[in-house]
């Protein structure tokens, strides 16, 4: 078993989308961060109120779903998924190897180029803009943490920041409702304050990347229970798919409840990124 220590490396993002997309998530998280500890938390829980010790509370979720995004996040982009450390061999392939023209070398079955990357990948699954990275083998299992926790944390940060907003522009009513559509034209029209305008835009943001990251997380979902990777989820390719429980397994390891209690607990995958079961076989 390859020792992980041997798996950590990290490289900058080579292409100017990736390094847009990571400065974003980035410090568009951290932003965020300090708009909802800093800026309204305040304003529910005052000093001097009787329910400030809740304020507290709050603090503890938004440091622990802070560790869990950025610490998957590290993680995920410090991982060797290429298989660098593997000797492919060059003559006469394994079953289902094939001959990279652009890596020049034989790849085992399921790893993919990536042309952002410009190295083969085990177990492909896709390019995260976000990171700047692929989702391999190696890592996948930090990227499907990753996008559970950011999940519950915009729905929890949605929630937090509803009665905040509405408190700021008078209640909920139908304008109020139809201006998160279009925030612009309320500040355009004078409905809104600049303030007014800047917090509506916010929460249709919030509201929006909550939605992007719920389908994030229901194609991971999906592939789990289908056994596939996002390309083979585009061809349907269900060659792999072994049960649900042996799916699980194969992505997130024996211990694969771990995943999600700490980043940094040894994921022992049971396999080498090399070969896979296959139903039938």
């Amino acid at each position: 078993m390859l020792s992980q220590k041997l798996l950590r490396r990290w490289e900058l993002p080579k292409s100017p989308a990736d390094k847009f997309g990571l400065c974003v998530f980035v410090f568009g998280g951290l932003f965020l961060l300090w708009y909802e500890v800093l800026h309204i938390l305040p304003t529910y829980y005052p000093d001097g109120a009787e329910s400030s010790s809740m304020k507290y509370v709050h603090y503890v979720a938004a440091l622990v779903f802070a560790f869990y995004i950025y610490g998957n996040m590290f993680l995920l982009i410090t991982t060797d998924i290429s298989g660098r450390h593997l000797v492919f061999p060059s003559g006469p392939s394994h079953d289902g190897w094939m001959y990279c023209e652009k890596s020049q070398c034989n790849i085992p079955a399921r790893a993919h180029y990536c042309k952002v990357c410009q190295i083969p990948v085990l177990r492909r699954d896709h390019h995260c803009w976000f990171a700047g990275y692929c989702v391999g083998y190696h890592n996948h299992h930090y990227y499907i943490a990753m996008v559970t926790y950011i999940t519950l944390a915009a729905l929890y940060c949605n929630i937090f920041n509803a009665s905040f907003v509405f408190q700021v522009k008078n209640g909920i009513t139908f304008w109020n409702l139809l201006s998160f559509i279009g925030p612009q034209f309320g500040l355009l029209f004078g409905y809104f304050t600049l303030y007014e305008f800047f917090i509506t835009l916010l929460s249709t943001i919030g509201f929006i990347l909550f939605i992007l990251f719920s389908w994030l997380l229901e194609i991971q979902i999906v592939q789990i229970f289908n056994g596939q990777t996002r390309y083979e989820r585009k061809m349907n390719i269900r060659d792999y798919n072994m049960g649900l429980k042996q799916n699980i397994t194969e992505l997130l390891g024996k211990r694969w409840y771990f995943v999600f209690l700490f980043p940094w607990i040894p994921c022992e995958l049971p396999g080498d990124g090399l070969s896979f079961p296959m139903k039938g076989k």
